[in-house]
């Protein structure tokens, strides 16, 4: 932001928001719910935008920030799932997260696996840690993060998230409830968000997993990260070569005291120059594709995150006005269906009932 200030001539003011996902979200909720002009601009990830974006909240970006010149540099399928409402476009992404797959290459190597290909180099996998109190596969399962994974899984078998009454995203769901069935991934996963699985994938106790790119800095950190250790890699072969994306974002507060500036700074950090500073600072992916591509910077991880970017349909996930309480509704009808509280027929016709009810006749 330092650099910011000396290019804009302006003075930005930086205020911390929770950690915590949902005390977030209800805090930059009340904040602008109540018509607080004191903040200018807001960083949002999907799951806010996707609520504020039809509220009234923010103020349209397309005309001034967000020009067709300038969003042409941005995922465009992303752009009009989750940053556009009504032709409008709210916010401007700045880092990109893209649902990674993660190895463990020493448990791997010690299950005699290059990588792994094919679903059913994981089952080899599981039966080398085999009551070793390691899993061949480990995930973030707690109710209002299990629908990443869902959508994940959806998605590579060819699925709707929309339409439980299709056979590949019903497929999906019992690939999942086999993986806890079987063993391979542990039950202790129905409790943990990103940071515990992060935590106990550093310390050894899963051969993979799916998680944001973004975790790469949180493997380096703990020494982990590296070729013959943790690392990123190609998907194992599935029906759909596609993977979700996310990002973070700024918006503009509607009631923002001082547009002007606000607008300048939008307008900075959306370009190339700005965004490829942003990447080599603080070591992100930043969200401009054609940065991403520049030979010149120089990221760990950067090769993959290009081969992910060449090889796989990036999507957005299926979001909706109250997103919070969809994943949340979604993920409890899920972990009561993998721990058998509920038939399959049970949670199919729970899960159409959410997605009815949240994202079907929800009036936008």
């Amino acid at each position: 932001m330092s650099q910011a200030e000396k290019d804009l001539g302006i003075q930005i003011h930086i205020e911390k928001c929770p950690a915590n996902a949902d005390n977030r979200q209800a805090k930059i909720a009340t904040l602008l719910t109540s018509g607080d002009d004191s903040v200018d601009l807001i960083t949002v990830n999907d799951e806010m935008i996707s609520e504020f974006k039809y509220k009234g909240f923010l103020l349209p970006l397309e005309d001034t920030v967000m020009t067709e010149e300038t969003a042409a540099n941005f995922p465009q399928e992303y752009l009009k799932e989750i940053c556009m409402s009504d032709g409008h476009i709210f916010s401007v992404p700045f880092k990109m997260d893209i649902m990674a797959f993660w190895v463990n290459q020493e448990l791997l190597d010690q299950a005699g696996l290059d990588r792994l290909s094919c679903l059913s180099d994981l089952e080899v996998l599981q039966k080398k840690l085999q009551n070793t109190g390691k899993y061949a596969y480990g995930d973030a399962w707690e109710s209002s993060y299990i629908y990443n994974s869902i959508s994940e899984y959806v998605d590579f078998f060819g699925g709707d998230y929309t339409e439980w009454t299709d056979p590949k995203t019903r497929a999906a769901a019992e690939y999942m409830k086999k993986m806890l069935d079987t063993g391979m991934i542990s039950e202790e996963n129905l409790l943990d968000q990103h940071e515990q699985l992060n935590e106990k994938f550093i310390n050894g106790q899963y051969g993979c997993m799916f998680m944001y790119t973004g975790a790469l800095s949180t493997f380096q950190n703990a020494g982990v990260y590296g070729k013959d250790k943790i690392h990123m890699a190609l998907f194992p072969e599935f029906d759909e070569k596609m993977t979700n994306i996310a990002t973070w974002q700024y918006v503009l507060n509607k009631n923002s005291d001082h547009k002007e500036a606000a607008l300048k700074f939008l307008q900075y950090v959306s370009g190339y120059e700005a965004s490829k500073n942003y990447g080599q600072l603080t070591k992100l992916c930043p969200a401009r594709l054609d940065v991403i591509e520049d030979k010149s910077l120089d990221l760990e991880g950067i090769e993959m995150i290009r081969q992910y970017l060449k090889d796989y349909e990036l999507k957005a996930r299926p979001l909706c006005v109250d997103s919070v309480e969809a994943v949340s509704s979604m993920g409890t009808e899920f972990q009561k269906y993998v721990l058998g509280q509920k038939t399959e027929t049970e949670f199919f016709a729970g899960a159409q009932k959410c997605i009815d009810q949240y994202y079907k006749k929800a009036s936008y």
